[in-house]
C-alpha cells in the first residue's frame, strides 16, 4: 500500500510538472508572438516582413494547440496570417473567434476585410440574418441567466392565466400569451447549441484547390477556375479522403480532405 502511495504521489507531481511546464511554454508562445509581431510590423522589407508574420503566426498557433484558445488569440492568429498572405488561415481563425465569442468586433470586422481580398467570382456567405442574430443572443446569455428569465417569464404567465380565470378577465388571459411565447423560447434556447449553425463550415487553406465532380483525381474539374485560399464551404459528405462541398451560392464539388479545415474541430 506504501509503495502505491509512493507511485501515485510521484505521478501526481509528475503531471503538476508537465502541466506547469505547458503552460510556461504557451506563455512564451505567446511573448514570442506579441513581440516578434512588433518588430514584423516595422520590417521594411516585404520578404522578411511576410516571414516574421508566418513565425508569428506559428507561435499563436502553438499558444492555441496549447489549450490558450480564446477569440482574442484567434483574432491574433488571424491578424499575423493576414499579414503572412495565408489567407485561408486568417478566415478560418476569425471565424473560430466568432464561434468563441459572437459579438468580438475587431475577428467581424477583420473577417469582411479579408474576405473583400477573396476573387469577385467566389460566392461569399451571408451571415447577417435574423438566425445569425439569435445564435449571437444565445451565446452571450448564460444557460443559468435563461433558465431564470424562463422560470421568471413562467410565473408571470401563470399569474396572468390564473388571475384571468378567477376574475374572468379576457385581457388578462389575453395578456399571459406574451410571457408565455417568451417561456417558450428559452425553453427552445436551452436546447440549441450555439456552434450548430458552423459545425459543417469549413475553409480552403491550400493554394488553388482544384474542385472535382467527383471523389477521385481523374475526375473533371467541376469549375473553370480553382479554389483559391479563403473560399468558405460547407462539408456536406466526408468520404475516404475526399469532401463534397457546397459553395454559398449552392453549387457542389469534391475536394481533398486535406485541402480544407473545418471551423469547428471534431
Amino acid at each position: 500500500m506504501m509503495r502505491v502511495r509512493i507511485i501515485l504521489s510521484v505521478f501526481l507531481v509528475a503531471s503538476m510538472v508537465a502541466g506547469l511546464g505547458a503552460a510556461q511554454d504557451t506563455t512564451t508562445s505567446l511573448d514570442q508572438a506579441i513581440a516578434g509581431y512588433g518588430d514584423a510590423l516595422d520590417t521594411e522589407d516585404r520578404d522578411l516582413r511576410i516571414e516574421g508574420f508566418r513565425r508569428v503566426e506559428r507561435l499563436f498557433g502553438s499558444a492555441v494547440e496549447g489549450g490558450y484558445a480564446t477569440a482574442d488569440l484567434y483574432a491574433n492568429l488571424g491578424n499575423a496570417a493576414l499579414q503572412a498572405e495565408h489567407l485561408g488561415s486568417a478566415v478560418l481563425a476569425y471565424r473560430r473567434a466568432l464561434v468563441l465569442d459572437p459579438d468580438h468586433n475587431r475577428a467581424r470586422q477583420n473577417l469582411i476585410h479579408v474576405r473583400d481580398q477573396v476573387p469577385d467570382w467566389v460566392p461569399r456567405p451571408d451571415r447577417a440574418t435574423a438566425f445569425d442574430s439569435f445564435f449571437q443572443w444565445h451565446a452571450n446569455v448564460s444557460e443559468t441567466e435563461r433558465a431564470w428569465a424562463a422560470a421568471l417569464a413562467f410565473l408571470i404567465a401563470a399569474a396572468l392565466l390564473s388571475l384571468g380565470v378567477v376574475v374572468r378577465s379576457v385581457a388578462a388571459r389575453n395578456t399571459a400569451v406574451l410571457p408565455g411565447l417568451v417561456w417558450c423560447g428559452l425553453l427552445v434556447s436551452t436546447a440549441l447549441d450555439p456552434t450548430a449553425a458552423a459545425k459543417n463550415d469549413a475553409v480552403v487553406v491550400s493554394r488553388e484547390v482544384v474542385a472535382r465532380s467527383a471523389d477521385s483525381v481523374h475526375a473533371p474539374a467541376r469549375f473553370a477556375r480553382p479554389l483559391p485560399m479563403g473560399t468558405e464551404v460547407e462539408i456536406l459528405e466526408d468520404r475516404d479522403g475526399w469532401l463534397r462541398i457546397e459553395l454559398a451560392n449552392g453549387r457542389e464539388a469534391w475536394v481533398r480532405s486535406s485541402s480544407v479545415r473545418r471551423v469547428i474541430d471534431g
